[in-house]
């Protein structure tokens, strides 16, 4: 019998991850807001205080078996964020991709949201090699991608990105920091520099939980906008906690997400360290 692991298992379980990161605690009662003034907010002087490094380990798992390994590290520092992430696959997800995701971003903590300054993400596949950059300047995107994005299909993405539309990396960091003190309601626009995408949360109120639903918008080819329109990526349940550094900076960090139903892939946390030091969940 052939084990077979579902195509569409890593790319949506990824963009969850690395797409704006919501939380359900220990009271569930949870209604998530985009709006910047209901966040969570600190001086910018204080964020200068914030010199920390966090780093994440996760296993991502499809059937039950591992297939893939995901780092996540981000420093801060002087008001600004550095951050590295690497998806690699292992055991039977090297049978069926061998293949290696390395992103970066950087960019400026404001007192309302993130200010992302660049991203970066390449991609190394048994199809070939990709790679794209995006420079934010004057509140527009530079995009740099190789290979080419066709010129109808770049057009079309620059007419539908706006100053709120950011990387995948920087939504995360900025949904961790950013927060609102009610979470789990709501919706994101990313783009990774060849797509946008959409993050749609609900809270499940019958079963107090967070769900978050994948939905492609712009840039996916026809034939994968047929798949998605077919079989829709199903409905992630989320599970976070929260951290506090220099015990006021309060930090969202996923602990889970898993597919609900349908394809079967999980991301966990095994390790979290911040400035070295291991911290117990």
């Amino acid at each position: 019998m052939k084990l077979r692991v579902p195509k569409l298992t890593i790319q949506p379980i990824l963009a969850m991850f690395l797409t704006p990161i919501i939380v359900y605690l220990n009271t569930y009662s949870a209604v998530y807001s985009s709006e910047t003034n209901k966040r969570i907010e600190y001086d910018v002087e204080k964020r200068y205080f914030i010199d920390d490094q966090i780093n994440l380990r996760y296993d991502i798992k499809s059937l039950g078996l591992k297939i893939a390994k995901l780092d996540f590290e981000v420093n801060f520092g002087e008001a600004k964020y550095f951050s590295n992430a690497t998806v690699q696959t292992q055991g039977i997800g090297d049978l069926f991709s061998n293949s290696i995701w390395t992103f970066s971003s950087r960019g400026v903590l404001s007192k309302n949201d993130i200010q992302p300054k660049f991203y970066n993400n390449h991609i190394e596949t048994k199809k070939g090699v990709g790679h794209v950059s995006i420079v934010y300047r004057n509140g527009k995107h530079n995009i740099l991608a190789r290979p080419e994005i066709k010129e109808n299909k770049l057009i079309r993405l620059y007419e539908q990105l706006n100053a709120q539309t950011i990387d995948p990396i920087s939504s995360m960091i900025e949904m961790s920091m950013y927060h609102s003190k009610d979470v789990c309601t709501g919706e994101w626009e990313v783009t990774d520099g060849r797509r946008i995408f959409s993050i749609q949360f609900e809270h499940i109120q019958e079963e107090n939980i967070c769900s978050a639903k994948f939905i492609p918008l712009v840039g996916f080819s026809d034939k994968e906008m047929k798949k998605y329109e077919d079989n829709p990526v199903p409905l992630f349940i989320l599970e976070l906690m929260k951290i506090t550094i220099k015990d006021e900076f309060i930090f969202l960090i996923p602990i889970s997400i898993n597919a609900r139903e349908g394809i079967s892939g999980s991301i966990n946390l095994v390790e979290l360290t911040i400035n070295g030091k291991p911290v117990v969940f």
